[in-house]
């Protein structure tokens, strides 16, 4: 991610563009570098197309906005005025606002776990243009309605299932049996929750046949067996096409032992339709 930023601002000094606007958040690299400055994990605050955005860590922030609207790694065709798109793993909302640009009048449910995450879900979203569609909900989808242990990272990757912080900093939260909401045609559906989706794919297989588009960002858990080729299999089965792409770390000599930091795996999975 700093080689990213690192390169785009010696592009811009180069051709002397600080002060030209992306043209799907209207930020300059002026505004990135000032977000960049924010130290991480704290709070804070950034107009995008005159919607006062809230973050909870600069980096994550940047990182998402790059994924998200630059790369535009949800990005996806429907002839539908109004498709249903659910996005599981929301976050602060630059998902669930990207999908509103593309697709102004679509009805959006979105879940994220992390209370303090939520919030500035919430004040994000309530700034929307047709906020009365979408539907936000403080619960981590699950197999289950039940209660479990979340672990808190303040960005990107708070987890069921790792605890990236290191701070066995953990909180109770409200997990749903997500089957209860793929009982209807769904155009896109977004799965990013930090190793949680090993178990919750193969609850839901049944189901996927209501699912257009699926957007699976796997995350292979350190210490347990790999099941990618198990996923993998059970996409192909309920009729998916899929293409694989690294996002995450890369190992340059695994036969040395080299050993991953966070998964030993984690890839973004596009599966549509043939």
């Amino acid at each position: 991610m700093k080689k990213y930023l690192k390169k785009i601002i010696q592009l811009y000094k180069k051709y002397k563009l600080k002060d030209v606007k992306d043209i799907n958040t209207g930020l300059s690299i002026n505004d990135k570098k000032k977000i960049s400055s924010i130290p991480r994990f704290k709070e804070g605050c950034i107009e995008i197309n005159c919607v006062n955005f809230f973050f909870s860590d600069s980096i994550g922030f940047i990182h998402s906005l790059d994924e998200i609207f630059n790369e535009e790694v949800y990005k996806f065709k429907t002839d539908k005025i109004a498709p249903l798109i659910i996005d599981c793993g929301s976050n602060i909302g630059l998902s669930i606002y990207y999908f509103r640009q593309k697709y102004p009048e679509a009805r959006i449910i979105g879940f994220e776990a992390d209370s303090d995450i939520f919030k500035l879900l919430k004040k994000n979203t309530n700034q929307f243009s047709n906020h009365d569609k979408i539907q936000i909900k403080k619960e981590a989808v699950w197999v289950e309605d039940t209660v479990l242990t979340f672990f808190t990272e303040g960005s990107l990757a708070g987890s069921l299932n790792v605890d990236f912080s290191g701070k066995k900093q953990t909180k109770k939260v409200q997990a749903i049996d997500f089957r209860k909401y793929l009982n209807e045609e769904i155009d896109f559906l977004k799965i990013d929750i930090e190793g949680a989706e090993n178990k919750l794919i193969f609850h839901i297989k049944d189901d996927l046949k209501n699912v257009k588009n699926l957007f699976l960002e796997y995350h292979g858990l350190i210490g347990e067996q790999q099941n990618l080729g198990d996923i993998l299999n059970l996409l192909t089965e309920v009729g998916f096409e899929y293409y694989i792409r690294v996002a995450g770390e890369t190992l340059q000599n695994p036969f040395c032992k080299e050993k991953p930091r966070k998964f030993n795996q984690q890839l973004n999975i596009f599966c549509y339709r043939k």
